[in-house]
């Protein structure tokens, strides 16, 4: 518990990060100061362990205005583990099978057994009915209600936990789909029925119709889920307003999450990113890279001139052999690589880090749970990358478990066990490199116009060593690295958006009929946002953004509105044509005269500000350094190190590496030839220009 900079006045804000290894919560009370706890994750009663958390912190969540943010890998879990229900699909007659046609291609072309991955809905669970939207949005044909009665019978005949319904066209006119929706509400009361219009107003119905059948499955075990949480939280005393991180990068009232739970997909990772957004803004940073490696996966994410970028298609399983969703998402690229990933020697006799992880149970084998296979931990542990120490709260780590299993390891494959401890955090650190490349260059970025922001419990351990292979100077390390995800939680606003079709010209834009819709459309999202009784909540922001590409390409550029609000200027097509261009060039290096701009969709985001938040936290320095030895890349023998607690560490200190800073949550590995310096707002800044490849 500490005092921080600045807080949520006089409104509780709590902050609830599910991760694969460690539940973490973080916490602003009334009082202005931070709380933070974490706990193993209780595989199987998630919810326990968020209620766990909660309690440990101290925080006294029973005050009323209390706000509770919650993130979770549930939605994404039950899709790609296929722990859903029994999901049916109603559409038009004749569309049966878009979810086994796809898009028609076949990704991986060269591969002679390719397949793809089952859709959700088997063809057996498909039901047609009569009716028909034309491509302009006229409803020809709406279904009679013998058709319905008869599509009732059906759905009871074949046991269907959820409905999805997905209409062509419904984009542009949803009056079918909503008719054949409270009919089967009224008819079979205890299925939920999830509607595709309701989640995309975009086009492509084989991506609005995997929308739709992916929230229908999710759908009961999400709500299952957040009862048990809410009715555990109540039980405790809580009283506040309950809220779910949507992927988008905001925040939606549980009711929402209750009937559109696909929107979470993302909900976990988006904390940290929330969080590095505005840090980056209460420092003056431009451009940051988001870095958060927790247990058993490393992420990555773009914050750049203030905010971080949404894409509209979110692909379940990979874009190559998954199934795609239309839902706004944070930017975010992963991979499976993590603190409780295990070492293992594949068939080839090589040397494997990840994908598969520990967890928490049983977890890396120094946790001494039960874990005998070595892990990404065991060998920074075995490194002396890790304070034994202080490591963690709530146990002690078993130092010679880590050492047989890194020595068992290393047997097979008849190398030193340093060697294969340097070589388990050497792969670790290339396969998280990949994404900060994809982020960077791969993009036509140059790396050295970022700084990277590391988090998660593993983030600081690897974050100077994915700097340097990624070519970044620069590593910003914020105060409680391991909880980051869920101090970004409690910070986030409640946000909506909506993305429409808007095909036409640039040139011939009609910025009339632009602003009624931009107007209109923000008002519905507006109504869908609830603040409740917080002090200095209620304002509410809006923004819009047009998709802009050149007449025959596929893919097009988000250009942001110049202003806030729902205001169009009438200039507004010249100033979209100069941004887009812009934005072009500093992508693609060129531009195309002779092509027609066109834009293709717009974007409306409204957000509903909660109390503010800092991400920056002070408190008086405190504690002893001491002196160890640990294993670094290059070096004939162990090195001299400093192993700090970061709150011995003051405003100006400079710490040349090797060293490590240990601190609730976290640990950070700072190689020879690096330099750090503790900066005025309390976070450290890690120069790594002079650390040697």
């Amino acid at each position: 518990m500490t005092d921080v900079a600045s807080s949520s006045g006089s409104t509780t804000r709590i902050g609830a990060d599910i991760g694969g290894t460690f539940t973490d919560v973080a916490a602003v009370g009334a009082d202005g100061r931070l709380y933070i706890g974490k706990r193993l994750t209780t595989h199987g009663a998630e919810h326990e362990g968020v209620i766990q958390a909660v309690t440990d912190c101290g925080v006294d969540s029973t005050q009323p205005g209390t706000i509770l943010a919650h993130g979770t890998t549930l939605v994404i879990n039950a899709l790609l583990e296929r722990k859903g229900a029994r999901v049916a699909l109603v559409t038009t007659a004749g569309f049966a099978d878009v979810l086994d046609i796809g898009r028609g291609n076949r990704s991986e072309s060269l591969t002679l057994r390719f397949r793809r991955q089952p859709p959700l809905v088997g063809r057996d669970m498909c039901y047609e009915v009569a009716e028909r939207t034309a491509p302009d949005g006229t409803i020809e044909r709406t279904p009679g209600d013998d058709e319905l009665d008869a599509l009732v019978a059906w759905l009871q005949t074949n046991e269907a936990d959820s409905v999805a319904i997905g209409f062509l066209h419904s984009y542009l006119a949803p009056g079918n789909e909503q008719h054949v929706a409270d009919y089967l509400r009224r008819a079979l009361p205890d299925v939920p029925v999830t509607i595709s219009s309701d989640l995309s107003r975009q086009w492509r119905e084989f991506e609005r119709f995997t929308t739709a059948t992916a929230n229908a499955y999710v759908t009961p075990v999400t709500e299952r889920y957040l009862h048990r949480l809410t009715s555990g939280l109540e039980s405790g005393g809580f009283q506040g307003d309950f809220l779910v991180l949507d992927s988008s990068g905001g925040a939606m009232a549980v009711d929402t999450a209750r009937r559109y739970p696909v929107r979470a997909v993302e909900s976990g990772p988006v904390g940290g990113v929330i969080g590095a957004r505005n840090l980056a803004v209460e420092l003056a940073i431009d451009n940051v890279v988001s870095f958060d490696m927790g247990g058993t996966t490393a992420k990555s994410a773009l914050v750049e001139r203030g905010d971080f970028a949404t894409k509209d298609t979110y692909w379940i399983g990979g874009e190559m052999r998954g199934f795609p969703l239309q839902v706004s998402t944070v930017d975010i690229l992963e991979v499976g690589v993590g603190g409780g990933s295990i070492a293992r020697v594949d068939d080839m006799g090589r040397l494997q880090v990840g994908p598969h992880s520990a967890g928490s149970q049983p977890g890396p084998a120094c946790y001494g749970l039960g874990g005998t296979k070595p892990t990404l931990t065991d060998a920074n542990l075995y490194c002396g990358r890790i304070d034994k120490d202080h490591f963690a709260e709530t146990f002690e780590l078993d130092v010679p478990a880590a050492e047989r299993a890194i020595e068992n390891l290393a047997s097979q494959l008849d190398m030193a066990p340093e060697r294969l401890a340097l070589g388990i955090i050497r792969l670790a650190t290339l396969q998280a490199t990949a994404t900060v490349r994809r982020q960077t260059l791969e993009r036509g970025n140059d790396p050295r116009d970022y700084t990277l922001l590391a988090s998660g419990g593993a983030g600081p351990l690897h974050a100077c060593g994915i700097a340097v292979e990624a070519g970044i100077d620069r590593v910003l390390l914020p105060r409680f690295p391991g909880h980051y995800s869920a101090l970004g939680m409690l910070a986030a606003n409640l946000r909506t958006d909506r993305r429409e079709v808007l095909l036409t010209d640039l040139a011939t834009l009609d910025v009339s009929a632009l602003a009624t819709t931009v107007a209109d459309v923000a008002k519905q999202l507006a109504g869908d946002l609830r603040s409740g009784d917080h002090p200095g909540a209620g304002a509410v922001v809006v923004r819009y953004s047009v998709a802009i590409r050149y007449r025959g390409q596929e893919h097009a550029l988000w250009i942001p509105a110049p202003t806030e609000g729902v205001d169009v200027p009438g200039d507004l097509p010249a100033v979209l044509k100069k941004e887009f261009e812009s934005e072009y060039v500093r992508r693609y290096g060129h531009l195309d005269t002779m092509s027609t701009l066109e834009c293709v969709e717009l974007e409306v985001v409204v957000q509903r500000l909660l109390p503010r938040v800092s991400m920056v936290y002070r408190e008086p320095s405190s504690g002893e350094p001491t002196i160890g030895e640990s294993i670094w890349d290059g070096a004939e023998m162990a090195l001299k190190t400093s192993y700090l607690p970061r709150v011995a560490l003051a405003v100006g200190d400079t710490i040349n590496g090797p060293a490590v800073i240990h601190e609730v949550g976290a640990t950070t590995a700072i190689p020879p030839g690096a330099v750090a310096e503790v900066q005025e707002s309390g976070v450290i800044i890690i120069d790594v220009r002079g650390v040697q490849r």
